[in-house]
């Protein structure tokens, strides 16, 4: 099943229409980096959800430490994908984030991990194939599919990268964010030099300061960028989830330059040129 997606100028974020309860479209932000499929608290009131009394707790995948509220809805539909009944977050981002025109909630992996999933920014396609565990053989997992881990115990998808020929270093792959984002750590251990530019890196844990730097080179298996430009964030100032993240994320200047795959179920991801595509 494929669906056209849209890329948010400005922030180089992924849109997907989804339907909800058989309303919709409406727009949700395709999050590898979120842990559960949230809706706006405005979508909610649309809808007419009631949220679970007495279900205010910690979302540490949306934002960490920021209290939620959980519903119900019978039926999440992504092009002719209906991924069925699920419980989602219930979330203010519009007051959080600030109000987007196009974002009514956010596509995570609560409803992406029984599903295989392709995303072409350039082709603004996106894949998603029901996979079960075990569905690739040994002998399809090739130097084309290779394995990644989840961070502790989390949704985080966690992928070895070379940088600038460095041992391999984890990084998280994460479509919620607009570009790829080291550590000041992991900065300060490889010496790259970072310098600081105007503007702030704002999260739904707040803002920070933002730093640049340029590395000769990424490479994830067999998918290579040069001379590429990250940011220098402190991701635990961010959100607490971002605490996890001990080196970065591989956001949308490395995935974009691919056809990036993740399978959920078999943990395996590949990067195709887009080319081959």
């Amino acid at each position: 099943m494929a669906v056209d997606i849209e890329i948010e100028m400005g922030t180089n974020l992924v849109s997907v229409p989804v339907y909800v309860n058989g309303s919709g479209p409406f727009m949700f932000h395709l999050d590898t980096g979120a842990s559960r499929t949230t809706l706006t608290t405005r979508l909610a009131d649309e809808l007419g959800l009631s949220t679970y009394e007495g279900s205010r707790t910690e979302a540490r995948g949306v934002g960490g430490g920021i209290p939620v509220e959980y519903a119900s809805v019978s039926s999440v539909k992504i092009g002719d994908l209906d991924t069925g009944s699920q419980e989602v977050y219930v979330l203010d981002l519009d007051s959080m984030m600030g109000r987007r025109e196009g974002r009514d909630g956010v596509l995570g992996h609560s409803t992406l991990k029984d599903y295989t999933l392709s995303l072409s920014y350039g082709e603004k396609r996106l894949e998603l194939e029901r996979t079960l565990k075990s569905d690739r053989s040994k002998e399809v997992i090739s130097d084309d599919w290779a394995s990644f881990h989840y961070v502790q115990d989390t949704h985080l998808v966690s992928l070895p990268a070379i940088i600038d020929g460095s041992d391999p270093i984890d990084l998280v792959v994460d479509t919620g964010a607009g570009s790829t984002v080291f550590t000041p750590e992991l900065v300060e251990r490889l010496k790259i030099d970072a310098f600081p530019v105007p503007g702030i890196a704002r999260g739904v844990g707040g803002d920070v300061e933002l730093k640049m730097a340029r590395v000769k080179s990424i490479e994830v298996g067999s998918a290579r960028v040069d001379e590429a430009q990250v940011a220098v964030v402190d991701l635990s100032r961010v959100s607490p989830k971002g605490a996890l993240i001990e080196n970065g994320i591989l956001g949308f200047n490395f995935l974009s330059r691919f056809v990036t795959s993740l399978d959920y179920p078999n943990m395996l991801f590949r990067f195709r040129p887009l080319s081959l595509e």
